[in-house]
């Protein structure tokens, strides 16, 4: 089963994460898939994007059982090669894109749909940022599109 379905029609290309049973975490292989996907969204064909999740979940962030396997890529790896540039492929491509969230999108899963340039959600979406429970910074960008899309608090006299 492939992990990146990816087709384009009526000038919309259409990615969907494929790892239903994981709710769609990435490992490695899903990571350089998508990023293959965006890369062919530049194409004149492709007038728009749509990113959505196959089964219960959007996606639940880094597969972890990658993070803790000795012969795993490791963190750096995993955010330098993996993560980063698919922020970086969605936020650079002049089309729009949209993000379509059904069920959980959790750590990089949820910063992957808030850099999108919508993001549509399913009465069934929840969006999760666990990093700040573990004592972790967001990644995926987290700490910059957050606070721009939630706005800064207001203070009360």
């Amino acid at each position: 089963m492939t992990s990146i379905l990816f087709e384009i029609k009526d000038g919309v290309a259409y990615i969907t994460l494929n790892r239903p049973d994981k709710l769609n975490s990435f490992n490695r292989e899903m990571a350089l898939a998508l990023q293959a996907a965006l890369q062919s969204c530049t194409s004149k064909e492709v007038r728009a994007v749509y990113i959505t999740g196959a089964g219960k979940g959007f996606c639940a962030g880094q597969d972890l059982a990658e993070v803790v396997d000795p012969n795993g890529p490791g963190m750096n790896r995993i955010l330098s090669e993996h993560f980063n540039p698919i922020i970086a492929a969605i936020r650079k491509l002049e089309k729009p894109v949209v993000a379509a969230v059904n069920g959980v999108a959790a750590g990089a899963g949820a910063n992957i749909a808030l850099c999108c340039d919508i993001v549509v959600a399913a009465q069934s979406a929840s969006f999760i940022q666990a990093f700040s429970k573990i004592g972790l910074i967001p990644d995926s960008g987290g700490t910059y599109t957050l606070p721009r899309l939630i706005g800064w608090k207001k203070r009360v006299l």
